[in-house]
């Protein structure tokens, strides 16, 4: 199930995206995003359409909140 947190881009082809979360991973749609995506980026997806690109320079920032997230579920 994908979900709104940001997802890791692993395959690129047009203005499709293959994304990763956790152990899933499923393709979005990229074409309501004005940028270029590459592998590596961060998006954030709405149901199975990215509509926000995490610039790299905030990535460690969203990731230590989304970990930080994660943490408190497991208790």
């Amino acid at each position: 199930m994908c979900v709104e947190i940001p997802s890791k881009v692993i395959l690129v082809k047009g203005k499709k995206a293959k994304i990763k979360q956790g152990d899933n991973s499923c393709w979005v749609d990229l074409s309501s995003i004005e940028e270029e995506v590459e592998e590596g980026d961060y998006l954030i997806l709405y149901q199975k359409v990215a509509i926000n690109k995490v610039p790299k320079k905030e990535i460690d920032k969203v990731l230590e909140l989304v970990g930080d997230l994660s943490d408190h579920h497991h208790h």
